[in-house]
């Protein structure tokens, strides 16, 4: 997995807001990762003309992971060079002799809340893993974002034409949730 930061000054921690956006979480869905590609080169290219991307970039530490799932996303290039590839989960054996896990729901807050929005069966596509955490992506990231003070993440996928946010493991509002209606309806 890589990370790429974009920032007037990428080289130096600065006392800036910072953020993460990530994508490509389900190997089937590789424009995820083309649409931040598409948008860092928007940043970079448009740095010395647009005074937003300029005071964006100069005020925020941006950080991009643009493939959470690297064996799931190769997994599919090679099965399906021309595209069409299918498979979601990451491409680690499981105990049954199927393969993978969905990275999606492997991450630690409220893992295996119940089976309705994840799966204890490992040939299910939305298998959450034998614990929260288990999977070596879903450590790099927790490990990474350990170590910075992220103000605003945001994960990139390409299902639908929807903003998902908190919560997500239950249908109750968050006490910011007039905020996260407000931003749905404004960037979806």
């Amino acid at each position: 997995m890589y990370m790429i930061k974009i920032s007037d000054n990428p080289d130096i921690d600065e006392n800036e807001p910072e953020i993460l956006y990530t994508a490509l979480h389900h190997a089937r869905e590789p424009q995820s990762m083309m649409q931040m590609i598409y948008f860092m080169y928007y940043l970079l290219e448009n740095y010395n003309t647009d005074p937003s991307v300029q005071y964006l970039v100069n005020n925020r530490e941006l950080f991009f992971i643009p493939v959470v799932n690297p064996d799931g996303y190769e997994y599919n290039r090679g099965t399906d060079p021309n595209g069409g590839g299918m498979f979601r989960k990451n491409r680690k054996l499981n105990s049954d002799g199927s393969y993978g896990t969905d990275l999606n729901r492997n991450f630690g807050y409220q893992w295996g809340y119940n089976n309705i929005g994840s799966s204890n069966i490992p040939s299910d596509d939305t298998y959450r893993g034998t614990a929260a955490f288990s999977e070596p992506e879903t450590q790099a990231i927790r490990n990474f974002v350990n170590t910075k003070n992220f103000k605003t993440t945001l994960n990139y996928h390409t299902y639908s034409n929807l903003l998902l946010y908190p919560w997500g493991y239950i249908e109750s509002p968050t006490p910011d949730n007039a905020i996260f209606d407000e931003y749905s309806t404004d960037m979806v």
